[in-house]
């Protein structure tokens, strides 16, 4: 049983029905690319009868644990391959270096795609097949395309992945593993998600794409982040999270579940959240450090190491509202910047994670260093991808072994 009770447009409030056929405001959409983003609406006081924190803690740690949260109707239909439930590591050793006392990573990597993409697609595929889907297909630079590749292979659907020519190549390959059709666009991100928009239409593929643009629904998996942090830190909320940003549309997703928690009453406060974005791939950060409205920042051609969160345009006022309502904050880190945080964190915690997640550390280093979060403070930094996913950037990074013959008086000139 789904407990949605409607699908709110973000920006007039207008509510349609779960049962329509509408994925964005018939109104507010044509105002352009990014206005009239729907956002599903539950019945929260059926949800608070039949849930309280002594029922979800008598649950085994998963994404579905929280089921009566997400909008799937027939639990048959739902694919799982066991996502969710990841580690919140407190990470004292970080902690001292950047000089904040309660420094906690929310650890993402360990998903089965090994990137926090899976919360989205364990329900986008379910919901997929729920609609009766049998060929899925999607636009993605690399995460969301693998995790859409495994989790259809386990659904047993066919997965079309279009990738814009830029996309990182041992990000393909995890795709074409999982037994996806990769197609490589020569253009942008927008370019591809265009094209499949098109090809949907013509043939009839469900498009399973991340943007909220496309899929309301596409949140709702990445909200259960907040609702493991609180039970994680024993019902409490941290002062601030702070996440790597795209679309937003993730970020939107994390301060919506803690609202929820708090409206339920399993939580007293709220946190702030920060946003942080590569250089030269900021247009989230330019918008909030401007005052601008999302379309008010022009579209450019990204450039970043963090390859997962290149893009150069807002799409939507749904991360804006995050910043806002949360009284949270947003930053822009460079490429040495990240490189630094990711060499950091893997020398200091042992968790090793790709470019695009390691903005989370440097952007927490210089919202420190500029007043914005004290050192007193608990700080949660979620970290969305593993670095096993771009080894060619950490290659270069990496001293390179050191040849001996096998014999002790060989290892003593070296030492």
């Amino acid at each position: 049983m789904s407990f949605v009770r409607s699908l709110k447009c973000i920006d007039c409030g207008r509510q349609y029905s779960p049962g329509d056929s509408v994925s964005i405001c018939t109104q507010c959409s044509e105002k352009g690319l990014g206005f009239g983003l729907l956002d599903p609406v539950y019945d929260y006081d059926k949800i608070g009868e039949k849930l309280n924190r002594d029922t979800l803690q008598d649950r085994k740690p998963s994404l579905w644990k929280y089921k009566e949260f997400l909008p799937i109707s027939d639990e048959s239909k739902i694919v799982s391959l066991q996502e969710g439930g990841t580690p919140l590591i407190k990470c004292e050793n970080l902690s001292h270096e950047i000089g904040i006392k309660n420094l906690y990573i929310k650890n993402e990597t360990v998903n089965p795609t090994f990137s926090f993409k899976d919360r989205a697609f364990t329900v986008i595929i379910s919901r997929a097949l729920e609609q009766g889907a049998n060929i899925v297909a999607a636009v993605s630079d690399g995460n969301a395309g693998s995790s859409a590749a495994a989790y259809s292979a386990k659904a047993g659907i066919k997965c079309y992945v279009f990738t814009p020519s830029f996309a990182v190549s041992s990000k393909i390959i995890q795709m074409t593993m999982y037994g996806a059709k990769v197609f490589s666009v020569k253009g942008s991100l927008i370019d591809a998600g265009m094209l499949v928009i098109e090809a949907c239409e013509k043939y009839g593929w469900f498009n399973i794409t991340t943007a909220k643009v496309l899929n309301p629904y596409q949140t709702e998996g990445h909200k259960t982040l907040a609702y493991e942090i609180c039970e994680q830190l024993g019902w409490k909320s941290p002062d601030w999270v702070i996440s790597p940003v795209a679309s937003g549309d993730s970020l939107g997703a994390i301060w919506k579940g803690f609202k929820e928690f708090h409206a339920l009453g399993f939580i007293k406060g709220l946190p702030r959240i920060a946003a942080v974005q590569g250089q030269g791939a900021e247009p989230l950060v330019r918008a909030f450090k401007e005052g601008k409205q999302f379309f008010e920042v022009e579209q450019f051609e990204p450039e970043t190491i963090a390859d997962a969160l290149c893009i150069g345009m807002v799409l939507g006022s749904w991360p804006l509202n995050t910043l806002k309502e949360s009284n949270g904050n947003a930053v822009a880190v460079s490429d040495e910047e990240i490189l630094k945080a990711q060499r950091l964190l893997a020398t200091k915690e042992g968790i090793f994670v790709e470019p695009s997640s390691a903005t989370t550390i440097a952007g927490l280093r210089r919202l420190i260093n500029q007043g914005i979060i004290d050192k007193d403070e608990t700080v949660v930094c979620v970290v969305t991808g593993s670095g096993l996913k771009v080894l060619d950037v950490a290659m270069d990074m990496c001293a390179k072994p050191v040849q001996i013959e096998p014999s002790m008086s060989e290892l003593e000139k070296v030492l």
